[in-house]
């Protein structure tokens, strides 16, 4: 019983110390801040339906085609959005 206690102490012991060398002097550096994304003019929010979304309101910013893209479409699985685009009077596209 005391070689069980013996060997679990030194064991922890060991463990304890070699993490105490992997973390001594490390200086940990700031993580940098998000970059700052300008937003587009003609830029609109509305919700996306796209699971890589996560169903919440993103920012659509508007096509060459006069319709509005959510930011993220690239990150989309497949060709299909599930939110229908509309251009600036409200027709489908």
């Amino acid at each position: 019983m005391i070689s069980i206690l013996l060997g679990g102490g030194v064991g922890l012991a060991v463990i304890g110390l070699l993490t105490l060398a992997r973390t001594a002097g490390v200086q940990r550096a700031p993580r940098p801040a998000p970059a700052f994304r300008p937003v587009v003019k003609g830029t609109v929010w509305r919700p996306c339906h796209d699971t890589a979304c996560g169903h919440m309101t993103t920012r659509w910013i508007p096509a060459p085609d006069g319709a509005h893209r959510c930011e993220w479409e690239a990150q989309h699985r497949g060709d299909v959005h599930l939110t229908r685009t509309t251009d600036t009077q409200g027709s489908a596209s």
